[in-house]
């Protein structure tokens, strides 16, 4: 690393609140000593699937009630055609 960059990397501003995923065997963010894996990995991968079951629930319901998901605005389906008579 040359000098210039070592006193750029000095002077610039660090970004804050930058989180950094947790590894399997990293220590735990609690602070408690432990490994991730044995302290809370089960518990945040617990949340993660509550919070997927709990979006995909949400947007069946408001396709049931006839609302595109993924849109600004409610926007209502329309009815398919009705099949022809058979003769």
């Amino acid at each position: 690393m040359s000098l210039g960059t070592w006193f750029r990397n000095l002077i610039s501003p660090k970004p804050e609140n930058v989180e950094v995923a947790l590894g399997r065997n990293d220590l735990c963010r609690c602070g408690s000593g432990k490994k991730y894996k044995k302290c809370h990995l089960k518990s945040d991968q617990l949340k993660r699937v509550e919070s997927s079951y709990s979006s995909q629930i949400t947007a069946r319901q408001r396709m049931a009630e006839g609302v595109m998901p993924g849109t600004t605005k409610p926007r209502r389906l329309e009815r398919p055609a009705e099949p022809a008579e058979k003769r």
